[in-house]
């Protein structure tokens, strides 16, 4: 399969009344790609895209197509509740310099899997742009199983697959039969298992953890990649124990908003942009912000080994997290 490294979700900076912040969104894209980050993805769930309207999010693509670096590859999302939304976006997306597009299952309504297949495939035949298939049934509200998309990945323009399912038994039997495909992407969507998937074959990853801490995901892609095993699970380490951490204030604290808020607070006190929060969301609590500040430090000082443990170890990863990853 096709390399794709760290392909950043990208949060979208914006006012709390939800206007675009074009310059806080370029000054993030040149940190990650400083970082060594590789490509970047507009328009998913981490940067909330079905909110915002289809201009606002070709504005959005365009902005992160003019601050890319040469070689960076820009994927955008175009999520919406029907087949033609889809494809306005599509080509929204293609206008404004997107190199890929990104589609879940249509939501609302209950499709059959012969359904969702069919606007898949309808999907590919008629869009200006290759096609990464995006499973996250805890969105999308359907699951993709694994023969599903073989069946998908056999049309000449669906070049990729990213799963956020949590599913490591399927995507392993994806990376066995997807293995020949050397202009295929397959990207894995959880933090907690970078590692397992590289190891198997996958292209690379689309976490939106990376805004937290980079160099710790960009890391581990380059150990991976190197074959140095112990330093990749050492990455892994760290990263497992901060994504439990993540998982821990989703219990705590229903709702996608919550990650939102972790997120906000590490892209502040990195100084990257003023704001990604939306004023309905309100406040971040206390509690929430003093944890993430910890955690951040705790990622910015701890060993090559330790992880950021700031609420203590957790003994499995969590699972939930709706729709994290």
């Amino acid at each position: 399969m096709k390399d794709l490294g760290v392909l950043v979700p990208l949060v979208t900076p914006c006012k709390p009344d939800g206007q675009v912040d074009t310059d806080g969104l370029k000054s993030l894209c040149r940190h990650l790609a400083h970082a060594g980050c590789h490509s970047f993805f507009v328009g998913g769930s981490t940067g909330r895209g079905p909110w915002f309207s289809r201009p606002e999010r070709k504005r959005i693509c365009r902005a992160v197509v003019q601050a890319r670096s040469p070689g960076v590859t820009v994927c955008a999302g175009c999520m919406a509740l029907g087949l033609p939304d889809m494809l306005e976006n599509a080509r929204a997306m293609a206008d404004a310099g997107a190199d890929l597009a990104v589609l879940t299952a249509p939501g609302y309504f209950q499709y059959s899997p012969d359904e969702i297949e069919a606007i898949f495939l309808k999907f590919a035949d008629a869009s200006p742009l290759p096609l990464i298939v995006y499973d996250i049934p805890a969105f999308a509200g359907a699951r993709l199983d694994a023969q599903m998309v073989c069946r998908l990945a056999a049309h000449p323009k669906v070049v990729g697959f990213k799963d956020s399912s949590g599913d490591m038994s399927s995507f392993r039997r994806l990376a066995d039969a997807l293995g020949a495909r050397d202009a295929f992407y397959l990207l894995q969507g959880k933090e907690h298992l970078l590692v397992e998937s590289l190891s198997c074959g996958a292209s690379g990853f689309v976490v939106s953890l990376v805004h937290m801490a980079p160099h710790l995901f960009v890391d581990l892609f380059r150990a991976a990649r190197a074959g140095s095993v112990e330093q990749a699970r050492c990455l892994q380490a760290r990263i497992t124990v901060l994504y439990q951490w993540v998982c821990s204030c989703l219990e705590r604290r229903a709702g996608t908003s919550t990650l939102f808020h972790i997120l906000n607070v590490a892209v502040r006190e990195q100084g990257l942009c003023d704001n990604i929060l939306l004023d309905h969301e309100g406040a971040t609590p206390d509690w929430l912000r003093r944890e993430t500040i910890d955690v951040l430090q705790s990622v910015r000082t701890g060993s090559e080994c330790a992880g950021p443990t700031p609420q203590g170890t957790f003994a499995a990863p969590c699972h939930g997290a709706r729709g994290h990853g």
